[in-house]
């Protein structure tokens, strides 16, 4: 599978990364097996955060053998918590993961926390301090909000992005990962199936492979799926003409659809 660098960090890591959220949803000897298939078919870079159920104790289960297969990075909540407590859930998210140290620690934080979190006791302080101490080594921010995203990276206060980007929710491409690239900030795309939900996985993924991203995490709770995602990040074919123009259609329908049922418009059983 090919590697490509994270920005700045100097982080070389495939292009397709772990996505821990759905193995919350599987028993334990399951998802060590689903995790254990990514590293073993090249997946080295893993993606989870104390917040998703039981992720990480699950995925804490292999890295007790495994640690050095794999970058983590962690995502610690959040705008509205204090230098303490994202400190607190730094640690704990550790201990859960059976490490005393994760490669990147997230800050997930929108437009109305960002100053509390930036500011003196606040979130951004704990995981500073971390860095400085040599318990992470760099600091990501993620946020669903595009338009936040790009004014927020401007700070120079992030070493890595994580954004949500597919073939129906493709914003990201017009202003962020350009901006991000130029920065020299490691490009992190999620929501890269839609949260399982976007027809056609395997050209979804191929989509968004094929632009200027460092690594997708993909979510993945089954054996099979982790398997398909490889085969298809490993091919990477590129899209052609036509199969464009159908993922173009098919968002066109999926964003309708989703302003219909905004507005009330459509009925909902």
């Amino acid at each position: 599978m090919e590697h490509r660098t994270l920005g700045s960090t100097g982080l070389k890591v495939s292009i397709l990364g772990f996505g821990g959220i759905p193995i919350k949803d599987v028993p334990e000897h399951e998802a060590v097996e689903v995790v254990n298939r990514a590293l073993d078919l090249g997946i080295d870079f893993v993606h989870t955060s104390i917040t998703y159920g039981d992720s990480a104790y699950k995925i804490g289960k292999v890295m007790v053998d495994r640690r050095d297969d794999c970058a983590l990075a962690v995502k610690i909540g959040g705008s509205e918590r204090t230098a303490e407590e994202a400190g607190g859930r730094l640690s704990e998210t550790l201990e859960a993961l059976n490490t005393d140290h994760a490669e990147i620690a997230e800050l997930p934080v929108n437009a109305e926390g960002f100053p509390k979190a930036m500011g003196k006791g606040g979130a951004y302080e704990a995981l500073q301090r971390a860095r400085d101490e040599g318990v992470i080594d760099h600091i990501g921010i993620t946020s669903h909000d595009v338009d936040f995203l790009e004014g927020a990276i401007t700070t120079g206060k992030f070493s890595n992005v994580v954004m949500p980007f597919n073939y129906a929710a493709s914003s990201a491409r017009e202003g962020l990962i350009g901006s991000a690239r130029r920065m020299g900030l490691g490009i992190i795309a999620m929501k890269v199936l839609g949260k399982g939900g976007l027809p056609m996985p395997s050209r979804a993924l191929r989509y968004v492979l094929g632009h200027e991203i460092d690594t997708a995490i993909v979510g993945m709770n089954k054996v099979s799926e982790v398997e398909e995602n490889i085969k298809t990040a490993c091919e990477l074919r590129k899209l052609t003409t036509g199969e464009i123009a159908e993922l173009e259609t098919m968002a066109e329908d999926i964003i309708r659809s989703d302003r219909l049922s905004s507005s009330g418009a459509v009925r909902r059983k």
